[in-house]
Parts: C-alpha cells; structure tokens; sequence
C-alpha cells in the first residue's frame, strides 16, 4: 500500500499540473488530508482542519464530486470508491479557497468494476444494477435501499453500492457507486444497469443532470452526461428510465 499527503496552507499547488492563485489563509490555519487504501479498492479519506470545524468540504476524485461536513472538531473521515489505480483526492473549502490534496495507488481496481452516478441538489436520481438479470426488489437487485456488504463482493458472491454526499448541505454535490467483483464472481451472467429518476416535488418541471463514470476492470473508463427535463408535477411519483448513461456488465468474463 502506498499512501502520500501533501499539506497546503498558504498557496497551493494541485495535482495534475493545475495551478492556483495564492490562498490566504487564517494564520496558523492548515487543511491536511490523508488517503490510505483498503480492501474492496476502497480508499480510507481522512481531512483535517481545525479551523473549519463545522465548515462543508467538497471531495474531488476523477471529475467525482462529494459535499460534506467537517465536525465540531474540524475532522471528516470518509470511505471513498477508488476509480482509478493511482488515485488522486483533492478536499477544497470554498469559504477561503483552502485546499489539501492527497494520493494513494489502488493496484486491486483491476479486480472490479465500478460504476458511479452523480449529480447536484435533490434530483431524484437512482442507481440500479440487477445482477445475473434478476428481477426489481430481488436478492439480486443492488440500489440505495438494498446496498448489500463489500464481504459479499470480496467471497465473490456480487457486488455492493456506497451512498456519498451529505443531504444536509443544500444543492449538495452526491453520488452513489456500484462494485462488481468481475475477476472472482463465482457465477456467470449479465448485470444489468440502469440510472432512473423519480418525479418529486423537488424536481418536477425542471432540468434534471446527471452523469455517470464508469471504471471497468479491463481499464476502460466511460464518462457520459444526460441532461433530462422532467415532467410537470402532476406526474410526481412515476418513474422516468434515463437511458445511454452505463453499460451492462458481463459478469464471470475473465
């Protein structure tokens, strides 16, 4: 396991060769941000900063975006889907501009593929992956109400999903994430996903966005975006299928 943080106070430089004008802190103030791999091609993020106790934080890995919410002690630990082997976070503050970055290398990726939506506010947005092509509300059925464990991945059972994003903070940026353990799946099949929308009142009648980033265990990565406009609101309650955004997977293939 390789694990790196690097601390940025006063000016900062990211990763990936983009520069930044010079950030003025609070004297004494620094936001550190450390990542540590674990099992399930996981990726264990730690952000520190005691002066943004209280403070929302966005989490950036791979044009993924997380809103959340450092504690009264200005810590937030959180276990983030890596999307790729040398995976690269970056926790900025948009109070003062503050950022940190971080970097850890995740070789078991290739074991996996992983699917992540994401979009910003209240969307109404789900993912879906049935897996071995079993029905809606089945054993086989992964979505946010029935998320499953990473264990049934690592004994090869099928896959798991992790809710990120804090709903607490308005116009949140939230993402959810489906594993499939495509390397040591004990059986063959298809899994079948699929992003879906529900018509609320807190989306009806606007512009809804999403986009999907897909991370296949050949090493392929597939980014689409679908910008969908909702029905009025006396359609709230139906279930709209928003198609062209992720790939089925074949599961048992390698």
């Amino acid at each position: 396991m390789v694990c790196k943080s690097l601390r940025i106070g006063a000016s900062a430089i990211l990763a990936a060769g983009a520069l930044t004008s010079p950030v003025f802190a609070q004297e004494g103030c620094e936001a550190v941000l450390v990542a540590e791999t674990s099992a399930g091609a996981m990726v264990r993020l730690s952000v520190s900063s005691t002066c943004h106790a209280d403070q929302d934080v966005v989490i950036h890995h791979n044009g993924m975006m997380i809103s959340d919410r450092m504690d009264d002690a200005g810590m937030l630990m959180l276990a983030i889907p890596a999307l790729t082997e040398t995976a690269l976070f970056r926790a900025g503050f948009s109070n003062d501009g503050m950022v940190a970055v971080a970097s850890t290398e995740v070789p078991s990726l290739s074991f996996y593929d992983r699917v992540a939506l994401q979009w910003q506010g209240d969307m109404g947005l789900e993912l879906h992956a049935r897996e071995f092509e079993g029905d809606y509300m089945s054993d086989d059925h992964i979505w946010r109400d029935s998320p499953r464990s990473m264990d049934r991945a690592a004994l090869g059972e099928g896959g798991f999903m992790v809710q990120l994003g804090n709903s607490e903070i308005e116009d949140a940026y939230k993402a959810e994430v489906y594993t499939f353990p495509s390397a040591t799946v004990s059986r063959q099949g298809t899994v079948l996903m699929s992003v879906e929308a529900v018509v609320s009142e807190d989306n009806c009648d606007q512009d809804v966005s999403a986009q999907t980033i897909q991370a296949k265990s050949d090493g392929e990565m597939a980014v689409r975006e679908r910008n969908l406009a909702m029905p009025s609101c006396d359609s709230t309650g139906d279930l709209l299928l928003l198609g062209s955004l992720v790939d089925d997977i074949v599961a048992g293939s390698n």
